[in-house]
């Protein structure tokens, strides 16, 4: 080689260099995004969650803001002062300085404790629930993607099949084998498969971009799945999961903590209507114009539940209490209802695809590319006719996507199930 080629080659080498450095590629996209990332990464960036975390760390500190009372008053009078010289406090009849403190009724704070602390643990459940949701829709939104990825590989595989198959068909055409429709007929069928693969490639931005919210990535942001994904387990039976949601799902557990704020809150109002709350105060009073100049005095308040004038209004609260308890029940009878419905509806649909997915596993694939191989091996030798072979081609196509979509159908049950259930499925 010349001194000036290998001065050239030298300088290329530093500019690939230096464009690696200075602009280098982003492999994020190239790097698979397995599912546990994609699903650690929404669980750690959702604003949802975060902002449901924000609201039980806001109940946590409101539970335990319950058990105080409440801050005490420091009064200071002056009695008798004259009008005329408004200031002269040492010619005042008395001169006092007091402290007050209200006092609820025993066993009062200790309900409004009790209530805080159940709305504390309902915010804890809508939490979780919100996680589980998230999870749910992550994988579901996965599996579309998953889908849609694995559709563009199909029809890009069956867009250079088809190209083969014009070659040989207008190379056999050219020597009089076959009509020229054979050709206009693979012609036809390579046009609808570029109409699909259009299609394709238009649900995976799409799945993309509602990934991308899911994980509060800018939306643009490409993923690059797995080229398979591993089957869910799916062993439990249906009356195990049933009894797994009672124990394990969210909202089941924030309806029976709803009961039990809606019970405590009625307890309180029962007190509040019954009990009456007190105020203690203590003062001294200095009395320039007395003989004994320091006093004291001691006072204590007490408030009037049974008031003819006030006792309407705690009548209507123990009402509201009372009617919040059954809707309480009915709410918990409602979710019940509807896990169980949730349940039932995912369970049956995962064992059917899982089915499916067996099926095409233990045979349907390699019998229909078993089926198009040899349709395209004896139309080649001119012992099959053209439509013979578009039919083998249509049917391994219709496999490969069948599989699939079965599989996804697989995972996006399963995750619906973990959903209803409130827990990750073995």
């Amino acid at each position: 080689m010349k001194r000036g080629s290998e001065k050239w080659v030298y300088l290329s080498l530093v500019c690939v260099v230096i464009a690696l450095t200075l602009f280098p590629r982003d492999t994020r996209a190239e790097t698979p995004l397995a599912l546990d990332i994609a699903v650690a990464e929404a669980l750690a960036k959702n604003p949802e969650l975060q902002m449901l975390e924000q609201r039980v760390q806001s109940a946590a500190a409101r539970a335990s803001q319950a058990p105080y009372l409440e801050d005490p008053e420091i009064a200071i009078q002056t009695w008798g002062a004259p009008l005329s010289n408004p200031t002269a406090f040492d010619r005042a009849d008395s001169n006092m300085i007091g402290i007050r403190q209200k006092f609820p009724f025993f066993g009062k704070l200790g309900l409004k404790e009790k209530i805080a602390m159940a709305e504390t643990q309902m915010a804890v459940q809508e939490f979780h629930a919100k996680r589980r949701e998230i999870i749910a829709g992550v994988k579901i939104v996965y599996a579309e993607l998953f889908m849609a990825q694995r559709s563009i590989e199909i029809y890009r595989e069956q867009l250079e099949i088809m190209r083969s198959i014009i070659r040989a068909s207008e190379a056999r055409y050219q020597v009089g084998r076959v009509a020229q429709q054979d050709v206009f007929r693979a012609q036809l069928e390579q046009s609808e498969i570029m109409n699909r693969l259009i299609l394709a490639e238009e649900e995976a931005k799409s799945s993309q971009f509602k990934l991308n919210a899911l994980l509060n990535r800018p939306p643009e942001t490409p993923s690059q799945l797995p080229s398979d994904i591993a089957l869910p387990g799916l062993t439990s039976r249906l009356v195990n999961l049933q009894d797994s949601a009672l124990t394990q799902r969210a909202e089941l557990k924030g309806a029976e903590l709803e009961i039990e704020r809606a019970q405590k809150s009625y307890e309180l109002a029962e007190r509040n209507r019954k009990y009456p709350d007190f105020m203690l105060g203590w003062d001294y009073a200095r009395m320039p114009n007395e003989m004994d100049k320091n006093r004291y005095q001691a006072m204590i308040n007490v408030t009037i539940p049974i008031a003819p004038w006030t006792s309407g209004r705690r009548r209507y609260e123990v009402e509201e209490t009372l009617a919040e308890i059954r809707l309480a029940r009915a709410k918990k009878e409602t979710v019940r209802l509807m896990v169980q419905r949730e349940i039932g509806e995912a369970f049956a649909k995962a064992e059917a695809f899982k089915r499916s997915v067996e099926l095409y596993k233990e045979g349907l694939l390699t019998q229909a590319e078993l089926s198009f191989r040899t349709a395209l091996a004896a139309y080649q030798t001119g012992r099959a006719e053209f439509v013979s072979l578009l039919e083998a081609r249509r049917t391994l196509r219709e496999a490969q996507m069948g599989y699939y979509r079965s599989l996804v159908g697989l995972l996006q049950n399963v995750a619906e199930l973990e959903r209803a259930v409130g827990r990750e499925l073995d």
